[in-house]
């Protein structure tokens, strides 16, 4: 094998590794921004597929789809998935990003809590309970996750919490 096929090959593989690269980087995660709040966040990598994260106020009954009675194992890894966003600045990468947004629903200055469903006795429009996994949101990060599930009402509607909303996941298209 001569030098110049050894380099042609090397330079071929050069170009298949930018081509996988740029394919990659085309489904990255991406904020979805709206009056200075962050609607939700597409693309986040949760137990090896893409979701998308939506926020939003209300109680329980009425944001959730029927019948959904929580998110069981995806609840700690969806927050988990959030945590590890923030820290790895993969949010605070998008061209969206300010350090001044909050999740929609999010009216404290000082943190947030984001609801996410685990389980619950019931399901929606009809739940009575749900056992939620909490995500605190402060200072323009995503900073921890409650190590319990904490009990709420489902007919609790978080647009009169300024300090805690939901979080709807769904599977990316």
């Amino acid at each position: 094998m001569t030098l110049k096929h050894r380099l042609e090959s090397a330079r071929r593989l050069v170009l298949m590794a930018l081509c996988v690269a740029v394919a990659g980087s085309a489904e990255a995660l991406s904020l979805t921004v709206e009056n200075g709040e962050i609607t939700g966040i597409l693309g986040l990598e949760i137990q090896g597929r893409g979701y998308n994260i939506t926020f939003v106020d209300g109680t329980l009954n009425a944001v959730y789809p029927p019948p959904l009675n929580g998110y069981a194992a995806l609840t700690e890894d969806a927050a988990q998935a959030l945590l590890a966003a923030s820290d790895s600045g993969a949010l605070q990468a998008d061209p969206n990003w300010r350090k001044d947004l909050r999740p929609r629903g999010c009216s404290s200055e000082a943190s947030c809590t984001i609801l996410i469903p685990d389980e619950s006795e019931g399901a929606a429009p009809n739940a009575r309970t749900t056992h939620a996994r909490e995500l605190i949101f402060s200072e323009g990060r995503f900073r921890s996750v409650t190590p319990k599930l904490w009990p709420f009402d489902a007919s609790t509607d978080t647009k009169y919490m300024p300090d805690m909303l939901y979080a709807i996941i769904e599977r990316a298209r």
